[in-house]
């Protein structure tokens, strides 16, 4: 069985060849940086970048070679963008390890070691406790009451760290022809793996 039949089976409830494993086609099945890194060198694996690409919960995006290596089943679409070089920038994580944020990510070190990630506008809305492994959300709209309609949740949310701090595919939503960039993308994707697609 492919991992892509393996999964399908899996779903349609008849029995595959083997459990299906995920390694991050999902946030919900992702790994921390700082896990992978150590992943990486258990394996002995020295190629490579951790790259973060959910910032909040400081997930690393699982490269081909651990795909591989663990006989991962399902990839997430998201994978397909972000692909350069340049839309990475070194970074250290909080045990030391080398790792990669997004270009778009710019977190300012705090005198006492922390971290805060600002809006444009400078409204602090995530932080992360020296030690901590995640940003915790700072800002919070609708603390002292909601409102009388939701004419303004768009913006609202815009303020919040999940929407406004976005993952990969979806750090790209708002790019013209996106929808079509996905589809063609995901396509793409399908073609060159026989893995699940997320």
């Amino acid at each position: 069985m492919t991992s892509r039949e393996r999964v399908l089976a899996a779903i349609a409830h008849r029995e595959p060849d083997r459990v299906p494993v995920d390694l991050g086609s999902t946030p919900s099945s992702g790994i921390s940086a700082i896990a992978y890194g150590h992943l990486k060198r258990h394996l002995g694996l020295t190629a490579g970048s951790t790259r973060v690409y959910d910032v909040v919960q400081q997930l690393a995006q699982p490269e081909d070679a651990i795909l591989d290596r663990c006989g991962i089943d399902v990839v997430d679409i998201g994978r397909t963008f972000n692909r350069n070089d340049d839309a990475w920038y070194d970074i250290r994580l909080g045990d030391g390890q080398p790792a990669q944020y997004p270009a778009w990510f710019h977190p300012v070190r705090q005198p006492d070691g922390s971290w805060l990630a600002r809006l444009p506008d400078g409204t602090a809305i995530a932080h992360m406790p020296v030690g901590g492994t995640f940003f915790d959300q700072t800002c919070f709209p609708y603390l002292d009451g909601y409102p009388a309609d939701f004419a303004g949740l768009d913006a609202a949310m815009g303020r919040v760290l999940w929407s406004a701090l976005v993952h990969s595919p979806w750090d790209h939503a708002r790019d013209p022809g996106f929808w079509e960039t996905l589809r063609a993308n995901a396509l793409a994707l399908r073609q060159s793996t026989d893995r699940a697609l997320m």
